[in-house]
């Protein structure tokens, strides 16, 4: 009983193996001339954000209670006085 269970799922596995092999084959020579493809590229990394130190200190002042606010922030961060 085991053997015809084995010899079963041995068929089933060549099966498999036979349609892998086929679809790698036509996938693997369906373009000849490697030298034209080319790598994926990579994804380029964003600039880095510039901070406009006049912009915010102008804010800051236009907006006392954004200044509050900040300050607010700053004295109960770590290492903040």
């Amino acid at each position: 009983e085991i053997d015809m269970i084995t010899s079963v799922y041995a068929h089933i596995l060549d099966e498999d193996r036979k349609i892998n092999a086929q679809k790698f084959e036509s996938a693997f020579y369906a373009n000849p001339n490697l030298r034209a493809v080319r790598p994926p590229e990579e994804p380029k990394e964003p600039a880095p954000a510039t901070l406009d130190l006049e912009a915010l200190v102008e804010q800051l002042r236009q907006s006392p209670e954004l200044a509050n606010t900040l300050a607010a922030l700053l004295s109960t961060a770590p290492g903040g006085r």
